[in-house]
């Protein structure tokens, strides 16, 4: 059958992730009972990988593979319209029968989104701060983040990963009035590791923990230095990238 790839853009709020899990409403669960249920068959869709519960995407990647005598737009706008609002298939094309959703991947971004005072319209899309952040630490501390370095300390323990190591090719913080966005790019990512590096992050900014303790808990993963969790709800994965 052919292979397509699909992009999807998802509000992840009311979610348990990406990942079919046995009696959670999930992302994927909702798209292959679409799938399935248009095309009367069952339909297995293979994602790039997992967003943990309450995160976003704009940019999250799948492949299916479909009957021949598929109408594909019209299957589309089915799925979409039984999937609902909070998630879109945003783009869909052809691709190679060898091409694979999570293993052709050779690097993500994300952006993460805190706001400097409670903003009531932005409350399930961005992290809002009861203390000011201090915007120069951001910097700095996103600066030391470029490089590859052992993440372990920084995510929640998964024996499925093969290695802890990630090249992180662009870290950096940009502020627009009382928003502030975290952009972060990476050949691979660890389980909740932007929410920890964010939490960890702002943590400094407040003053809480210095950027020494920071530069331990990076360099040294098994310290006793702490790492913070940043809310779900800030996170959003915007595009996965793949060799031409």
């Amino acid at each position: 059958m052919p292979r397509y790839k699909l992009t999807i853009e998802y509000d992840g709020t009311h979610f348990s992730g990406w990942q079919i899990q046995p009696n959670d409403k999930t992302v994927e669960q909702t798209l292959e009972d679409a799938f399935s249920q248009i095309l009367q068959r069952p339909v297995d869709l293979i994602g790039q990988g997992r967003t943990d519960a309450g995160v976003h995407a704009r940019g999250q990647v799948a492949h299916v593979d479909l009957p021949d005598e598929t109408n594909l737009e019209k299957l589309i706008f089915g799925v979409n319209g039984m999937a609902g609002e909070e998630i879109q298939i945003v783009e869909y094309e052809p691709i190679a029968d060898d091409f694979h959703a999570r293993f052709d991947a050779i690097g993500r971004e994300y952006v993460y989104t805190i706001t400097q005072k409670p903003i009531p319209l932005r409350r399930h899309l961005a992290w809002s701060l009861r203390q000011q952040a201090d915007m120069n630490k951001l910097h700095e501390c996103a600066a030391l983040l470029k490089g590859e370095f052992d993440f372990s300390g920084f995510s929640k323990f998964n024996e499925d990963n093969y290695t802890t190591l990630c090249e992180i090719q662009r870290s950096e913080f940009e502020a627009e009035g009382e928003i502030i966005r975290y952009n972060i790019r990476a050949n691979r990512f660890l389980r909740n590791m932007v929410r920890r590096l964010v939490g960890t992050m702002v943590r400094v900014a407040q003053g809480k923990m210095s950027k020494e303790e920071f530069i331990e808990a990076l360099e040294n993963p098994g310290s006793s230095i702490p790492t913070f969790t940043a809310p779900a709800k800030g996170l959003v994965l915007e595009k996965v990238f793949y060799k031409k």
